[in-house]
């Protein structure tokens, strides 16, 4: 129990206006640590979101929680919403499909009078690793339909999505890096690049090598600096979506002869188009036009005619890609999938109709969705905000859900596993807390289930927001709360 004499209890009145909930409940032990930590230094700034409670059973006891309806920002455990609401709304065995297809006709000597179509399914994982891979079926399907040359153009198709890869409150020094890759109908490469540079001087520029794959089309203008040897990647690519000219800026390590950072592709249905059209070419199906796009047919006021499908490929299940969407916290894979539950629901894919369909969803199964606002799906924005009490009463309607395996599968494993392969390890947390992190500047988050040693299962949230510690200093206080949850 905690004890406190009259000047720490004056601390606390003051740190915490909303004081915990349900003190006599067996959380007691948990919700004192809570409190012990909003008194700490480099805590005297930030705010505190707790709440937990216990699941598997139809027990409509309220969550015990410290601050648990403060509107928090999530950070990455918004993840666990969009995988949430995704397998109750399309099913674990959903699958992204892509479709090749072709317009116009087919001539006796095998020439295409007309256009070969890459139509988007907003699969994450299109040509994720060997592009060739990808492309080989696609020109084995056109030379089995009889296809030897092309009179037209490859057209990427990324109209599921719609034209805004990315959510309006990312910031604008987000956008041009690989973990901010947007989700497109036409997603390809994990919409993302690798720039090298040599990083043989330490506060010299640093001379831009190349990129891989290659971007035609695409100028960069190389601001690198070349940091002290050790100081990491510091290194950042600035661009809106659809850009033309990139801007390189900070700084790579010195140390050895080159370094490497990812960019995220400015418009990855042309890169795919473009890709595939030089894949056709070199491999003895020749397309006369260059490639294009259907949002680029749009603004010159063109269109397609009719289409005939010839070959179609799905990705892995929905529970399949859950794992490394939450293991490795992968923007990406979350933002498609949340457009896609948006699709699913309302016939649009975009990040508005998928965050309101999400809502109402959980509205309906009887949360009160108060202060819960879903800028995107994988809790890149700091406009999200979500209250602990709402969080963890959707992981207790998970836990009692027929999709509760494929989702609980998901989660990182204290000390095993994803994001917490080192948190907890060697503590009484590790194996028996199974938690989704989020971290943004000043922000750490884990929201989960706590196997108690009591047999107990408890579903809990736990929001710190714009607190002065470090990376280290902050899980060391969060895993204590942990520790207290498994001694229940």
């Amino acid at each position: 129990m905690l004890r406190a004499g009259p000047s720490l209890v004056l601390l606390l009145l003051a740190t915490a206006p909303l004081p915990a909930e349900n003190t006599t409940e067996p959380l007691a032990p948990v919700l004192a640590v809570v409190e012990q930590i909003q008194t700490e230094s480099g805590m005297t700034h930030a705010t505190i979101g707790f709440a937990a409670l216990a699941v598997g059973t139809e027990n409509t006891a309220p969550a015990s929680g410290y601050r648990p309806d403060a509107a928090m920002i999530p950070a990455s455990t918004m993840k666990l919403v969009t995988s949430a609401t995704g397998l109750q709304t399309l099913g674990p065995d959903f699958t992204f499909k892509t479709e090749l297809q072709y317009t116009g006709s087919l001539s006796d000597d095998g020439t295409l009078e007309g256009d070969i179509v890459i139509k988007g399914g907003g699969d994450p994982t299109l040509g994720a690793s060997q592009i060739a891979d990808t492309f080989s079926p696609w020109k084995n399907a056109l030379s089995e339909t009889g296809i030897k040359s092309v009179t037209g153009q490859v057209v990427g198709d990324a109209s599921i999505f719609g034209t805004q890869l990315r959510a309006d409150s990312w910031q604008w020094n987000d956008l041009g890096n690989y973990y901010a890759a947007g989700a497109c109908g036409l997603t390809f490469h994990r919409n993302l690049f690798y720039a090298s540079f040599r990083t043989t001087k330490s506060g010299a520029l640093a001379p831009l090598i190349g990129t891989d794959p290659k971007l035609p089309g695409v100028e960069f203008i190389n601001e690198m600096r070349v940091g002290p040897a050790g100081s990491g990647d510091q290194g950042y690519v600035y661009g809106s979506p659809y850009a033309n000219s990139l801007y390189l800026r900070g700084s790579v390590p010195a140390g050895s002869s080159s370094y490497t950072i990812k960019g995220s592709l400015p418009d990855p249905a042309f890169f795919c188009a473009r890709a595939f059209t030089k894949y056709l070419n070199e491999h003895d199906l020749p397309v006369s036009k260059d490639p294009t796009t259907v949002r680029l047919l749009d603004i010159a006021e063109k269109s397609l005619p009719n289409r005939t499908t010839i070959f179609s490929q799905e990705s892995d299940s929905l529970a399949t890609l859950l794992v490394l969407t939450n293991h490795q916290s992968n923007n990406l894979r979350a933002e498609c999938i949340h457009r896609m539950t948006g699709l699913k629901e309302t016939g649009k894919g975009t990040t508005k109709a998928a965050s309101a369909a999400t809502k109402k969803y959980w509205a309906a199964k009887g949360i009160d969705m108060s202060g819960f606002v879903m800028e995107d799906g994988c809790g890149l924005s700091r406009a999200n905000t979500v209250t602990a009490r709402q969080l963890v009463e959707m992981l207790k309607h998970m836990a009692l859900s027929e999709n509760f395996a494929p989702f609980y599968a998901s989660i990182p494993i204290a000390g095993q596993s994803g994001t917490l392969r080192s948190v907890g390890r060697g503590t009484a947390s590790a194996g028996r807390i199974q938690a989704k992190s989020g971290t943004l500047d000043r922000i750490k988050c884990y929201a989960g289930y706590a196997n108690a040693r009591s047999g107990t299962r408890y579903a809990f949230a736990l929001f710190i927001n714009h607190h002065d510690c470090s990376e280290s200093q902050v899980r060391a206080k969060i895993v204590r709360v942990w520790n207290a949850l498994v001694a229940l």
